[in-house]
């Protein structure tokens, strides 16, 4: 067969992926559109990404200049959509809209990879259960990178399989992964080794763990090469150097401009392996019981029986690789599995490829019924879907992950309308203490003081977990005076009637962590109450401002619709408080 019709896409391939995108859109249509899924997390990543469409650069809040994302390609190609969309636009919907063609892309890369040694039947199952699982939908609508990273990840895998010669379309399952790429290589499969390392490294760019599957694929190739002697050092470092050294320039890129090696969220979260040890354990085996994905596993291990299995080896480490990383990092407390999530599709196709395996070895004794041995692996994909679907699963914690989803879309809505009024009683780079740093720094001028050390390297560097859960971050109350807090919100609901509280001393009791952070500030004395109200809807926010020496506490109208006033202050008491 010719290199030209191996890498040919057929029309039928076309279909397919139309099928599986319009199956996943009708989905998200009908069960989440009109749900307001969202994460304040995501706001982070798209204050940077604002910032940079407007010029700015990538910073955070009002010139921040603190790595408090971890996603820097995701970013980019977020402030591209912004650039590119109506002023005024929601980033949320810019992010999902920026998504699609990653969404596509994943769709085609794991159907090329389940292709590359399983029938066509299997490769559509695998891609059928990776649209209806609930947390990929999730993923879709917070808007963050896990899903343009899974579909650079099984890019990845997929041009690396078949530059190592795994590829035969329309082989049943037959394809050799074992002999190809060696020495001289020549057209197609040159050309697809070379990009294989720079996909990884796009890997790498999208996540701050991205450096996983690089430093994996990496380490993977020069066994590869080394056991089957396989080329020299030479082609290794020509193959990988181009990658690594746009990676490595990266590196240093940000170290530089950033002032630290790594982003202040992971500082902010160091602490999780050493204070719950157990956390990344219970989180692995959580959701892998829950999303049903043991079931795929004696699938995938089948397939390694295969007398070429160079491939299958590969996918099969690297999910022992990333399982192992989970469970030192801690996972974390997004409602849809992140941290193990980029694993579904592999396994997906493991379980694709050993299921083929399994019909194809007894065929011979068989013959055409061995194809009813292809049920397993339809059978384990099923139940996947049982327990991943919406629609239809009774598991305790899908049921949890979905509820927190819709709650956290809530929430930010309410932080919305929140930032919204609090914004006309902040000057431009006001400091403004917040443990919502994602949509009061995008819907603001603010300079937030993101408490949890997310975007804040004091925080994350210095600070510790006094009464804080270590999985969300950190806290360090030594630190605010010298980071020069101005002002303060309350806790939720931000937005509260106009009458809300009756003194001073009641709204700092309502913000969060003066208890400790009142060993260094005196809240009482040193800042004032303040309120952002809008009459007409009998709404106020409510806020301590630093106080200033000579400063006017009168009210003043900060917009046609929004007034500031300060009610517990001599000359700004409000008739009738």
């Amino acid at each position: 067969m010719s290199s030209e019709r191996r890498l040919s896409i057929k029309p039928a391939t076309v279909v397919v992926l139309l099928a599986a995108l319009a199956v996943a859109a009708l989905f998200i249509w009908e069960t989440r559109i009109l749900t307001p899924i969202a994460i304040d997390d995501a706001y982070i990543t798209f204050s940077y990404s604002k910032n940079l469409a407007t010029g700015q650069g990538p910073v955070y809040g009002h010139g921040e200049r603190v790595e408090g994302y971890s996603n820097f390609l995701w970013m980019v190609a977020v402030a591209i959509g912004l650039l590119v969309s109506p002023r005024g636009a929601d980033p949320l919907l810019v992010a999902r809209a920026t998504m699609i063609p990653f969404v596509a892309l994943l769709g085609f890369a794991t159907y090329r990879l389940a292709r590359a040694r399983s029938s066509r039947l299997l490769s559509i199952a695998a891609l059928a259960v990776l649209a209806l699982a609930a947390d990929v939908g999730t993923a879709f609508l917070m808007g963050l990178e896990t899903l343009p990273a899974m579909a650079f990840l099984m890019l990845g895998f997929w041009l690396y399989v078949r530059s190592i010669g795994a590829d035969a379309p329309g082989a049943g399952g037959g394809g050799d992964d074992g002999d190809g790429g060696g020495g001289g290589d020549t057209g197609d499969v040159a050309r697809l080794r070379r990009w294989v390392v720079p996909v990884f490294v796009a890997v790498a760019l999208s996540r701050i763990d991205g450096f996983i599957p690089l430093g994996f694929i990496l380490g993977f190739e020069a066994a590869r090469r080394l056991l089957r002697r396989d080329g020299t050092v030479r082609d290794y470092v020509v193959w990988a150097a181009p990658g690594v050294l746009v990676y490595a320039i990266w590196f240093l890129w940000r170290w530089h401009y950033y002032g630290l090696p790594l982003p202040t969220t992971y500082y902010a979260k160091a602490l999780i392996p050493k204070l719950l040890p157990h956390r990344g354990w219970e989180y692995v085996r959580d959701e892998m019981r829950a999303n049903g994905w043991l079931a795929l596993a004696p699938l995938g291990l089948l397939a390694l029986v295969a007398r070429k299995r160079i491939a299958t080896l590969a996918l099969v480490a690297f999910v022992a690789v990333h399982v192992a990383y989970v469970v030192r990092a801690g996972g974390d407390w997004m409602p849809y599995g992140r941290f193990l999530l980029p694993l579904l599709p592999v396994m997906l196709v493991l379980a694709a490829w050993g299921g083929q395996r399994l019909a194809a070895g007894l065929r011979p004794r068989l013959g055409r019924a061995s194809l009813v041995l292809l049920l397993l692996p339809l059978a384990a994909m099923a139940f996947v879907v049982r327990r991943t679907e919406r629609h239809i699963t009774d598991e305790p914690l899908q049921q949890t992950k979905l509820a927190i989803a819709a709650d956290q879309g809530n929430h930010v809505k309410n932080l919305k309308a929140a930032a919204r009024i609090l914004t006309w009683a902040l000057a431009p780079g006001a400091r403004l203490v917040t443990d919502y740093g994602g949509v009061f720094a995008y819907y603001t001028d603010a300079a937030p003081i993101e408490m949890w050390g997310l975007c804040n390297a004091a925080i994350a560097r210095r600070g510790g977990t006094e009464r804080v859960n270590p999985i969300y971050g950190r806290t360090c109350p030594e630190c605010y005076p010298a980071l020069g807090p101005q002002f303060f919100h309350v806790l939720v609901p931000i937005v509260r009637g106009l009458a809300a509280f009756r003194s001073h001393f009641e709204v700092v009791n309502s913000v969060w962590q003066t208890d400790t952070i009142g060993r260094y500030i005196d809240f009482t004395r040193g800042f004032v109450t303040g309120r952002a109200m809008v009459p007409e809807h009998d709404q106020a926010v409510y806020f301590l401002e630093r106080r200033s020496p000579g400063g006017s506490y009168r009210p003043r109208q900060a917009s046609d619709t929004v007034t500031i006033d300060y009610p517990f202050e001599p000359l700004g008491r409000a008739p009738g408080l």
